[in-house]
């Protein structure tokens, strides 16, 4: 039962009749559930924890390039499908059972070193899947949750300040475990880090309790017809399409830069855990500043910004190179731009999949926009690991007297299908508001 006392069936009335003193405090709470709960989702996608663990493990480049794309694999597939599952069980009890499996994912994933490297890191690897299918169950009731505590006037707000602090909690605490790590730190550190944040999940379970929202009734929705008339949707379709493409282009370019310090410019792992750490304090900026600079210069004009930003920083990787002078700080300067340009990319894709949804299919047009985008997440960092087994890249080459390696002619093949993605601007609504399509098969 997800609340005590009958209430309106419609979110939005729901979200009315209870006040602004109730709602305010269950935007509390709303907010210290993603405290507790975020620390999975940023030391699998944007911490180097992880890929020191497996490294640490014998793992080879291409099963930690690998393990970092599952989050998008898996999601392609899950999304849509997660959305039935949404609406059978309600959004609450989802939320449990995907917090569930996600603390059971990450002490999966620290137990691997008891096993030994050979069989631990398989140990690893798998529970490192099992979160990756828990957290499309997060994503798909979040927002159905949200609904029935947020008006409209205050999502803004909701969102950028809850992006705003876990963001700046998870660099902080992420820093000072950069710091405490040493240089070569012993197995069990990283196996406890993994396994406290796992145990973490608790708060987001308890604090989602105490959020009351109406009794579920499972709604009559035909998901194949919901799916067909968000692809019928010119403009989101070719949304989706740009954002696949520079999804494909671009997010090799987040979880490589760990790699490549610990592997390419032999870093100390501390010093590769706060290189990351910096690197989420991108994020911090960029979801501070993406209003006012989105206000100050348009969408449009921020979509180009953001794609010049997603050619530039893995080009700036490129030349940094081991015998760049000072090349740990000045990658840890490109990572922290780089996560930035992605802070305004992700608010972006967010602001415009609102705008292109039409009104009564929001929650299925929002999940082929995400499926999209997860599978050009994907399928990049799928594409990064096959390079990097078995080097099918040429270990080092060498251009007008400048020496490079296989990570760097990655990073320039980044930048490389960037700029091919400019072809793809056209698809973007926001390049062309005004609509005269024409079609005479």
């Amino acid at each position: 039962m997800e609340t005590q006392n009958a209430a309106p069936a419609d979110p939005q009335a729901y979200a009315e009749s209870l006040g602004a003193a109730t709602r305010k405090k269950y935007r509390t709470y709303a907010y210290a559930s993603t405290w507790f709960g975020c620390f999975t989702d940023v030391v699998i996608d944007n911490s180097a924890i992880l890929i020191l663990y497996f490294a640490m493990l014998g793992g080879s480049e291409s099963l930690i390039m690998l393990s970092t794309s599952l989050v998008g694999i898996v999601s392609m597939f899950l999304l849509i499908p997660t959305a039935r599952i949404v609406d059978r069980l309600g959004a609450k009890r989802v939320i449990n059972i995907s917090c569930a499996i996600a603390m059971f994912s990450y002490l999966m994933m620290a137990s691997g070193a008891f096993f030994g490297h050979e069989i631990g890191k398989i140990v690893a690897f798998a529970g490192c899947f099992i979160f990756c299918a828990s957290k499309p169950l997060w994503i798909g009731a979040w927002m159905p949750l949200l609904s029935n505590i947020l008006l409209p006037s205050e999502r803004g707000d909701f969102f950028g300040f809850m992006r705003f602090t876990y963001y700046i909690l998870t660099a902080s605490v992420l820093s000072a475990v950069g710091f405490l790590m040493g240089e070569n730190p012993p197995e069990w550190f990283l196996q406890a880090v993994i396994a406290a944040t796992g145990l973490l999940v608790i708060g987001r379970i308890y604090f989602i309790s105490k959020i009351k929202i109406p009794p579920h009734t499972p709604p009559k929705r035909n998901i194949a017809k919901s799916v067909r008339e968000a692809l019928s949707n010119s403009p989101l379709a070719g949304f989706c399409v740009y954002i696949c493409f520079i999804s494909f282009a671009y997010m090799t370019v987040l979880p490589l830069p760990m790699v490549y310090l610990k592997k390419g410019l032999h870093c100390g792992d501390n010093i590769v855990q706060i290189i990351s750490s910096v690197g989420i304090f991108g994020y911090v900026l960029g979801f501070f500043v993406y209003g006012r600079l989105a206000r100050a210069i348009g969408i449009r004009n921020m979509q180009f910004l953001i794609h010049a930003l997603f050619i530039a920083i893995p080009l700036g990787f490129f030349f940094c190179g081991e015998k760049t002078p000072c090349a740990a700080e000045i990658a840890g300067a490109l990572l922290f731009f780089g996560n930035f340009a992605f802070a305004c990319f992700y608010c972006a894709f967010s602001q415009e999949t609102l705008a292109l949804a039409k009104p009564g299919n929001v929650p299925m047009s929002a999940a082929v926009c995400q499926t999209y985008q997860m599978a050009g997440m994907g399928f990049s960092r799928v594409a990064s690991s096959f390079l990097l087994l078995g080097g099918i890249l040429s270990g080092s080459w060498s251009y007008a007297g400048m020496e490079f390696n296989s990570y760097q002619t990655i990073f320039l093949i980044c930048s490389a299908l960037g700029i091919f993605a400019l072809m793809m601007l056209v698809l973007l609504p926001s390049m062309f508001p005004e609509k005269d399509d024409f079609y005479n098969p």
